[in-house]
């Protein structure tokens, strides 16, 4: 479907007129008395792909509503800030966010911001399966829209109702609520967004239903709506849903025509993704008699994704492909667009992630700082109070807030303490679902091809190659996901020592020969005469077998890797280089090692790593008392310099 159910509980707070960038630029110019107005209209543009930016203006709009002493304007922020969090599955936050502005709206005797609050919180339930509170809450919502004769908020209710009935599951009850919610849009002469995701909805419950000739009604009613002027950019996504249906019903005639007519209609209204969609359907219908149509079909469709910057849709496309190329038995076409796919896909859920992770973040900081502020705020009214009390009250109040100061800061340092863990375990659970699900998943293709299809030797043991170096991957990540997240959780315990580092860098090449040789790389050594290194001897060889590895992994064929140390002229420091003539990096990812993030590469055989060991390495070389830097230009190499105490 392409709307979201919880759009209905949404409709009085979208931004429809001016982008994110337009509205910041208004705040400079705009008076403080609508600074609130507009701090709100900026959160909410960027509540869908941007939720750290939009938690944020929220907060400054709340400071600012703070300072005027504007409830409204602060319990509305208060609303906005709860959607966010309850858009990107921040349940917790969402109803807190939702019951301040309840509590701030029954203050106020705000009987609307009061049905609001409310709505949100049932809509929230609702999304929990906890229909019991969620009904409750609708029902109190819609109690105060009849009181206040406020219809669009009956029908938001009345919509909110039939998603909460829909995800129970109870499908009559929910059509029940939809079908109140039509009557009363039949009553507007021009049909607002809401009602053409409220057509689609009553169409897709009929067809669970197995009612397919009710659910073309709704849709064709839905459709001849569309095609009035200022209603053209639904009319695509109905017809796309109209030939779902047909579909669904073995017509296949007439949902190609359907999709066709979809297609017409996105083109002659410039909706570029709409159009890729319907190739996409059309292409489907057409992969079984024709094969070569299917896939130029697909071929558009990709182009356009490509151009609207899509990954997501990319993906899809490169998913239908595959399946076209496997019934013309053209495996290495399909296994290639299935590695595409897999790529897309990572890159989609990393981004996805990141930006859920900063979003709560931001929420989570402006939720304490709330607190102390309102906290601050009591505790300088209770010392107002006590001013006119004799000398031994006042010694009593600073001995409270002495106190209260040292309770502060050891909650301060707790909270500290487990947002660290917290980041812990998200980059942990990052990493195991971005760079253990691609190998894992790939895997199981070639398992499913291998176990399916005719094979020649030489592609089964082109099948076998890949996967010995997917499970080599899968090794090496396991291996320093554990290194890593137990120097994370236990800190780095150093015992260091004066020793020759020569047994260890020996000892480094020796394990890494084997890796070397499959590429034909030759390694050289030169370790200076009466070296001595005061560190930990393992810390040590952890961190040149990681250097060593990455040089191997990012060198190409017949290259060469040189290990070198001794001692830095002038300084009490012993320098180690680790140089290759790889493929090099950028400018760009440099600038990523600097910040310590991780940044995933391929290497020159399409070895794929986390980037986990590079964080090892500048772990423990701080912990060392160490530096490292590096040299490098793109196509010429690296060189990884480590600066550790000399005895």
């Amino acid at each position: 479907m392409r709307y979201l159910f919880v759009f209905f509980g949404l409709i009085p707070f979208v931004v429809f007129a001016q982008t994110p960038a337009a509205l910041v630029s208004r705040l400079k110019d705009a008076p403080e008395s609508e600074k609130v107005k507009l701090f709100l209209q900026i959160s909410r543009a960027y509540a869908a792909n941007q939720p750290d930016s939009a938690v944020h203006y929220a907060g400054l709009g709340i400071q600012l509503a703070g300072k005027h002493k504007d409830e409204q304007g602060r319990a509305l922020l208060l609303l906005e800030l709860g959607n966010i969090n309850a858009q990107h599955g921040h349940t917790g936050l969402a109803r807190k966010f939702f019951n301040e502005g309840l509590g701030i709206f029954r203050s106020l005797h705000d009987a609307e911001g009061i049905a609001r609050a409310y709505d949100a919180l049932g809509l929230l339930e609702g999304n929990e399966e906890d229909t019991p509170s969620a009904t409750t809450d609708l029902g109190r919502a819609m109690n105060y829209y009849r009181d206040s004769r406020d219809s669009a908020g009956v029908l938001e209710t009345y919509a909110g109702l039939g998603r909460v009935y829909e995800e129970k599951g109870d499908n009559e009850k929910a059509l029940s609520y939809y079908l109140r919610t039509l009557a009363l849009y039949e009553q507007h002469k021009d049909k607002p967004e809401a009602y053409f995701a409220l057509m689609e909805a009553i169409g897709n419950l009929y067809v669970k239903k197995g009612d397919h000739v009710s659910a073309l009604r709704y849709l064709g009613e839905g459709i001849k709506n569309s095609s009035k002027p200022g209603s053209r950019d639904t009319e695509v996504y109905l017809l796309d849903e109209e030939g779902a249906v047909y579909q669904e019903e073995g017509q296949q005639g007439k949902a190609l025509q359907t999709y066709k007519q979809a297609l017409a209609a996105a083109k002659m209204y410039n909706q570029p993704e709409e159009q890729a969609q319907a190739l996409i359907h059309i292409a489907a219908l057409l992969r079984a008699q024709d094969a070569a149509g299917s896939l130029g079909d697909l071929k558009t469709a990709l182009a356009i994704a490509q151009k609207l910057q899509q990954p997501q849709l990319e993906a899809r496309i490169y998913d239908a492909m595959a399946g076209v190329y496997r019934q013309e038995k053209n495996y290495k076409d399909a296994m290639d667009a299935l590695e595409e796919q897999h790529r897309l896909l990572d890159s989609l859920l990393r981004a996805d992630t990141a930006k859920d992770i900063a979003a709560l973040d931001s929420s989570y900081v402006l939720e304490r700082s709330q607190e102390q502020v309102g906290h601050l705020q009591k505790v300088d009214r209770q010392e107002r109070g006590e001013l006119y009390i004799g000398l031994v009250v006042l010694i009593a109040v600073i001995a409270i807030a002495l106190l209260l100061w040292f309770y502060l800061r050891k909650i301060r340092s707790l909270n500290q303490e487990l947002a660290a863990s917290n980041r812990v375990k998200d980059t942990l659970f990052s990493v195991i679902g971005h760079d253990l699900k691609g190998p894992a998943g790939s895997a199981a293709q070639l398992f499913e091809l291998m176990e399916t299809e005719d094979f020649t030797q030489e592609e089964i043991r082109a099948m076998i190659t890949d996967l010995r170096k997917q499970t080599t991957a899968s090794l090496e990540l396991l291996q320093a996901l554990f290194e890593w997240g137990k120097a994370q959780l236990q800190g780095v315990k150093v015992k260091p020592s004066d020793f020759n580092p020569k047994t260890v860098t020996d000892r480094c090449l020796r394990l890494l020969s084997q890796q070397a040789a499959q590429k034909n790389i030759r390694m050289t050594s030169h370790i200076a005469d009466g070296l001595l290194v005061h560190a930990d001897p393992d810390h040590v060889e952890l961190i040149i077998r990681n250097l060593l590895a990455n040089a191997v992994k990012f060198s190409h064929e017949g290259g060469t890797i040189g290990l070198e140390a001794a001692q830095a002229p002038g300084k009490a420091e012993v320098v180690f280089m680790v140089r290759d003539s790889g493929i090099g990096i950028s400018q760009a990812q440099q600038a990523v090692f600097l910040t310590g993030n991780l940044e995933v590469n391929f290497g020159t055989r399409k070895e794929k790593g986390s980037g986990l060991g590079l964080l090892l390495v500048k772990d423990f070389v701080k912990a060392n008392h160490g530096r490292i830097w590096l040299e490098s230009r793109e196509g010429q190499g690296t060189t990884f310099f480590v600066a550790l105490p000399a005895a």
